[in-house]
């Protein structure tokens, strides 16, 4: 017969009672009164998965009760097509409920993990569902064969969906005991033993399959596997219960406490402290009682539990009494959201590390200031250089180098720029009837007086005793000769000799329209021009040659 989904036949077939039909009740009971108290503990990494391996055991080991029960065959291969897909789910969630237990995360399987895994599942259930068409789970060879225990026993003709399904289900069996491989090598040496016993627990599951499909071996006249299973659970509630692992504290805590030399604290969901290690009460001044908040803990707890509620996730800093204390705090969840069941904490006392930043960037600052002192310093004296200490003007070097940057300034290039050199006309009579002090005055007025009147971009230049320049850019030679009358002008409304009478000056001017001229050009054309304008009488301004003639009349003509 080929194996099939026949509900009316399990409606119609006679019961009968096993031999192991006590025992078995007896591990469904206690599979399920250790799945009510699984669930009762607070959560921990695992528990959904957990508790799904007790679901689908119980219900595993009832429908095998069942199918030996029955006396149809067909009923009997309907309750076996029906079990299988609990026969795959039993490794997969034992694989996953040891992958979060081990790592303290509930958090789900990457998807490149499960979607794999949820499509072959789909896959295999689907297969062992429509067996009766096809026949690749159970083949036609399947036929009630001779009693054993004076039941009669089903003979399953195996196809290929099934060995599928075997490797599918060892697959995850190695997966699970790889796990337990692993936790043995992180865990520390007191805890070793334990897991050594639950790997052998392990493989019991192992054993008794292999026995059922290579070697015939039966138990009561049944699969031994699903009983083999129990064992394994038993065992593992037995490792939790003796050894506490359902607590906050992780796999890892005797690791963390015995290799760290730093302050330790694993506290629970509600921020009190379940565990502690030798440097934290050495911290606190004192052995402090567990479950206590930490809150209340001395030294650090208050401002530790200020962080933790007010500040960001994660990492920080806690600086205490005035400095002198300060901690690196390492925070890590231990869960997530209302998952968290608690928070590892690693202090590390980094007060030194502090202070002596704190003392470089003192010295950092001091230098800092030390050089915008010394920069100060070298500006002012780079702008003395550059000044005539007298009238505050720039001098001939400053002349020099705006000159130079005139000329490389953007769109400068056939732009006009002129020079004017001016004369005090009759200086020396000045110092000679009122002394050199007065002659000072008159030049630090007159200095004035040209810085006042002219454009923000002209600038001018005290270059000798009583010469002075004027550099004007993007101005013409008649543009320049406007400008100075007005600043003849000026100079005309202000009595700056001492005896009331008006100052007044010669000028020679000088344009540059392509750029090419130099400095020295410029102040040779402007000083033949300057030297024009005093021959022909003074007071009075000159452009340069080709049009040497004066550009204007005795003062006062336009």
């Amino acid at each position: 017969m080929v194996p099939a989904l026949d509900t009316a036949a399990c409606l119609a077939t006679a019961w009968q009672v096993t031999p192991d039909l006590s025992l078995r009740v007896v591990v469904i009971g206690g599979i399920m009164a250790l799945a009510g108290w699984s669930g009762a503990q607070r959560h921990f990494p695992g528990r959904h998965a957990f508790l799904g391996v007790h679901l689908m055991l119980a219900l595993w080991i009832a429908g095998t009760t069942a199918e030996h029960a029955a006396v149809d065959a067909a009923c009997k291969a309907t309750i076996a097509v029906l079990a299988w897909p609990l026969i795959l789910l039993q490794p997969a969630l034992w694989a996953l409920f040891l992958h979060q237990y081990v790592r303290g995360d509930n958090r789900a399987p990457p998807a490149r993990t499960w979607v794999p895994a949820g499509v072959s599942f789909a896959l295999l259930a689907a297969c062992a569902w429509s067996n009766g068409q096809h026949g690749w789970l159970y083949g036609p060879a399947t036929h009630l064969g001779e009693p054993i225990l004076g039941l009669p026993r089903m003979r399953y003709d195996y196809g290929p969906a099934f060995y599928l399904g075997a490797a599918w289900a060892y697959g995850w069996l190695l997966s699970a005991t790889l796990i337990i491989v692993h936790a043995i090598a992180k865990c520390a040496p007191e805890d070793r033993r334990q897991w050594q016993a639950f790997l052998v627990m392990m493989m019991v599951p192992w054993a008794a399959n292999i026995a059922y499909l290579g070697f015939g071996l039966r138990l009561f006249g049944g699969d031994p596997t699903p009983l083999s299973f129990a064992v394994a659970v038993v065992g593992f509630a037995w490792l939790i219960r003796s050894s506490r692992l359902h607590k906050v504290v992780p796999l890892s805590r005797r690791l963390l406490f015995s290799a760290l030399p730093d302050p330790v604290l694993v506290l629970d969901s509600l921020n009190r402290v379940v565990d502690c290690n030798t440097a934290g009460h050495d911290l606190a001044g004192r052995d402090m009682p567990r479950d206590l908040p930490l809150a209340q803990w001395p030294v650090f707890g208050a401002a530790l539990a200020e962080l933790l509620t007010h500040g960001e996730p994660g990492d920080g800093t806690l600086v205490l009494q005035a400095g002198t204390l300060v901690l690196d705090v390492r925070c890590r969840d231990m869960g997530e959201g209302p998952r968290r069941i608690g928070r590892l904490l690693q202090l590390r006392n980094v007060t030194e590390r502090h202070l002596a930043q704190a003392r470089l960037a003192a010295a950092l600052a001091e230098r800092d200031a030390q050089l915008l002192q010394v920069a100060q310093l070298e500006a002012e004296l780079r702008e003395q250089t550059l000044r005539d200490p007298l009238t505050g003007l720039h001098n001939r070097r400053a002349l020099a180098l705006h000159f130079a940057r005139e000329r490389q300034r953007p769109g400068a290039q056939g732009q006009p720029l002129t020079l004017a050199l001016l004369d005090i006309d009759h200086f020396k009579h000045i110092n000679d009837n009122f002394g050199h002090a007065a002659g000072d005055t008159v030049l630090q007025a007159l200095g004035r007086l040209l810085s006042e009147g002219l454009r923000t971009s002209d600038v001018v230049y005290r270059v000798g005793g009583e010469e002075f320049a004027l550099l004007m850019p993007q101005a013409n030679a008649e543009q320049a000769l406007q400008r100075l009358r007005v600043l003849r002008d000026t100079a005309r409304g202000h009595p700056l000799r001492p005896d009331g009478a008006p100052v007044t000056f010669s000028a020679g001017i000088a344009t540059c329209h392509d750029g090419q001229r130099t400095l020295d050009d410029l102040l040779r054309a402007a000083d033949a021009a300057l030297y024009a304008a005093k021959a022909a009488g003074r007071d009075r301004f000159v452009l340069e040659a080709p049009a040497p003639s004066p550009a204007s009349g005795p003062a006062g003509a336009p």
